[in-house]
């Protein structure tokens, strides 16, 4: 299921709504009469309903902001556990700080015993969730034509991620043999090729419900008119690009055709669309100058301080179109940092971030000049990182559509940083790129919205800073 802009498994919704019951269940009037009767008398289910509301929001936005709703098979209950107890140690602190200041929201008692409530629920229903989710059932065995890369990227991922209940059967090719993936290394599967006129075979020996398709353009003796058959009888089929798209929230440049992009839905880019982002750019970055004026005094002073040089940092980089711009930074590195070295990607533990550079590194607060350049118009809130010139003149020589990222406005934040860790090299720029065209494809003012509150979890968790 897509909302907004990313798709969701049906265990994903799960686990989301599985969450809310419990804490509807644990906090539901009847278990708490004399808060119901005392306080608030006959209207006393209306306003527990009310308030088990509110806890619902807040344990589940703590929930997000521990990771809790990230599926993963390979989590030990203990990890589970420990995790439960951080964000619902964060709910805790929430809720108490909220009725200490606000004493009539209710009673502390009462709170508390719903808290015990609601942590002995979620408890024993993540850990039936998690059991659950081991033992998920395969529903749709999946046979892919063509052995392209990119087959093989969903092959692998389809592997990794066994909750969505798809297992590939095997491949078609041009000759009969095996394909070896590898996901989670070391672990590793063989599956086998089979040869283009065994695929009516194939499909009903293995009863395959599903067939997707790798490359038709560079896929040599492609069985069309066996798919035609299959099409026919009702087994569903569908190209590899698009299902990657839906199953990674990302395209895969491996074997992507420019037909996909011609015809595929989305990179829409209307007036709407336009004008909505803008006004969001406007306000984002409007406020967020307005409510970090005391860190910027402070960070500024702190770098005067430390090393001698200037407080701002100023570099080319490129933006839409291609055209180049200056971007502002608090400077982060020791004075004329790339003299003798040129310019070169910074590095885990780089020796020429100065001590009050690692910290602003690690807050983003470096970042908050770039405001400047998006109220100016240079930038977007949201977007592709710009990149510098001599960057991209190498990145486009080496890798495909590398040029695409630069149709829409570079960004402060963007899908690729909430998706993907700090890069700095050519593997990482093409894996940014990937989820730089997915936004590109998907752009809108609620996808904007989602990144921005993506960034916020981000910076507080200290995520991603190199």
């Amino acid at each position: 299921m897509k909302i907004f802009n990313r798709y969701y498994s049906a265990f994903d919704l799960l686990l989301l709504f599985g969450d809310i019951t419990v804490i509807l269940l644990a906090t539901w009037p009847g278990i708490v009469p004399q808060y119901v009767v005392t306080v608030h008398g006959d209207a006393g289910w209306l306003v527990g309903l009310m308030r088990g509301s509110v806890m619902a929001v807040l344990i589940v936005l703590s929930f997000y902001y521990s990771d809790l709703y990230a599926i993963d098979q390979t989590l030990s209950t203990r990890e589970m556990l420990l995790r439960l107890m951080s964000g619902f140690g964060l709910f805790c602190l929430i809720v108490g700080g909220t009725t200490a200041l606000i004493p009539e929201l209710g009673s502390r008692k009462v709170y508390l015993g719903e808290a015990i409530l609601i942590g002995m629920g979620l408890s024993v229903w993540r850990i039936g969730f998690m059991h659950r989710l081991k033992r998920a059932k395969i529903h749709a065995k999946v046979l892919i034509i063509g052995t392209q890369t990119i087959g093989k990227l969903v092959a692998e991922q389809l592997c990794r991620q066994k909750s969505l209940g798809m297992k590939v059967v095997g491949f078609i090719g041009p000759r009969a043999g095996q394909v070896t993936l590898s996901y989670g290394n070391p672990v590793r599967v063989t599956l086998p090729v089979s040869p283009r006129h065994h695929t009516l075979g194939v499909v009903e020996r293995e009863g395959i419900t599903r067939i997707l398709i790798g490359s038709m353009e560079s896929c040599s003796d492609f069985p069309a008119q066996e798919l035609v058959t299959l099409r026919l009888r009702g087994i569903k089929i569908e190209d590899c690009h698009s299902f990657y798209e839906r199953l990674m929230s990302k395209i895969a440049v491996a074997d992507l055709q420019p037909g996909w992009i011609v015809l595929s839905q989305g990179f829409r880019r209307t007036r709407w669309i336009l004008f909505t982002k803008r006004g969001i750019d406007m306000l984002a970055a409007g406020l967020g100058l307005i409510i970090s004026a005391p860190i910027v005094l402070l960070t500024a002073l702190a770098i005067r301080l430390e090393s001698p040089g200037a407080v701002l940092y100023r570099q080319e980089r490129v933006g839409q179109s291609e055209r180049t711009f200056t971007l502002y930074k608090f400077r982060s590195m020791q004075d004329n940092a790339e003299e003798g070295v040129g310019p070169v990607w910074a590095a885990r533990n780089d020796p020429r971030v100065t001590r009050v550079g690692k910290i602003i590194r690690k807050l983003r607060i470096d970042e908050i000049p770039q405001m400047f350049n998006v109220l100016r118009g240079d930038m977007s809130f949201v977007g592709p990182r710009p990149e510098r010139p001599i960057f991209v003149s190498a990145l486009k020589e080496k890798i495909p559509y590398y040029h695409l990222r630069h149709l829409a406005k570079p960004g402060i934040t963007g899908w690729a940083q909430v998706s993907y860790s700090y890069g700095n090299s050519e593997t990482d720029a093409i894996e940014k790129l990937q989820y730089d065209l997915y936004y590109i494809k998907n752009i809108s003012p609620l996808f904007d919205l989602q990144i921005i509150f993506e960034t916020a979890k981000i910076v507080l968790l200290g995520r991603g800073a190199q």
